[in-house]
């Protein structure tokens, strides 16, 4: 079983092998039962687009498997600037023997040299016209009824619709988001949110059983609820939420909350749309 214990958080990057390995663990837990469609794709999106390895492990950190990710090497990286730091204080200190010696046999009085006197910088200032508003980016909330409502708002002016496919949100990393819809064709658009709304080029044919939802249906306070209880419904109160998504998978509404706990392995909540829990896997040893 995967355990966050083992899975250290780390800054170290992640290898093309590396993420092949979670996308079939990902692949090998969706087969077994413990991620549905939507999360299995959602995950496989994440693991594809992973810069560390500390996010690759949070995608399988509440999966019953073992995925071989590479460790990092303690004190390695410590010891090294120590040993740098040793030799670096030797080469000073034999460079300071040596300069009073030589000094000391054959003292010259050396003019001092003026140190130039830079010449002030005129600064100029640039008068803002009046009928310029400053444009300032307001961050997205994912774990509160308003900050969601102000998502669905600003992400319905943006497209001109409330129509999704499933939304994937990333409840512990700020801004980061994914929301899936059909465009003009009738294929499904992966929509990046990362401060804004970014789509993305690559697009692809609905799944049988992929049916959409329409946003405006489903209450935002509903999800911060859910968000809100997950911790304590999984057993684990001291558990962060850090992952969501929301699919109406071959027309079952679904609400997922992953949470990550410290030295246990993760669990995660689902319920309807109306919030009603559906199946719970609580954190373990």
């Amino acid at each position: 079983m995967a355990s966050t214990s083992k899975y250290r958080s780390t800054a170290l990057r992640a290898r093309d092998i590396d993420r092949a390995l979670t996308a079939t663990a990902l692949d090998t837990a969706y087969a077994d039962g413990q991620l549905t469609f939507g999360e299995h794709r959602l995950r496989t999106e994440r693991a594809r687009t992973a810069v560390t390895l500390d996010e690759l492990r949070r995608l399988v950190s509440d999966l019953q498997l073992d995925v071989d990710l590479p460790e990092p090497e303690a004190g390695r990286s410590a010891s090294r600037p120590r040993v740098l730091l040793a030799l670096g204080s030797v080469v000073i200190v034999a460079a300071g023997l040596v300069l009073f010696f030589a000094t000391r046999e054959d003292k010259v009085e050396v003019a001092a040299v003026a140190a130039p006197v830079p010449s002030p910088v005129e600064t100029v200032s640039m008068p803002v016209p009046d009928d310029v508003t400053p444009i300032v980016a307001r961050p997205f909330v994912f774990d509160t009824a308003t900050g969601l409502d102000d998502f669905r708002n600003r992400f319905i002016e943006r497209f001109g619709s409330s129509q999704v496919v499933s939304l994937s949100l990333q409840v512990d990393e700020g801004s980061r988001a994914d929301v899936y819809r059909l465009d003009a064709e009738g294929r499904v658009e992966r929509i990046m949110v990362n401060g804004g709304f970014e789509p993305q080029k690559d697009t692809s044919l609905p799944e049988e059983g992929q049916l959409g939802f329409d946003w405006n249906l489903l209450d935002s306070a509903v999800v911060a609820g859910v968000i809100a209880g997950a911790p304590e419904t999984v057993g684990a109160p001291q558990g962060v939420v850090d992952w969501v998504s929301i699919d109406n998978d071959e027309g079952e509404q679904r609400i997922s909350v992953s949470v990550s706990v410290p030295d246990l392995s993760g669990g995660w909540v689902e319920t309807d749309f109306a919030g009603n829990p559906t199946h719970v896997s609580p954190a373990r040893r």
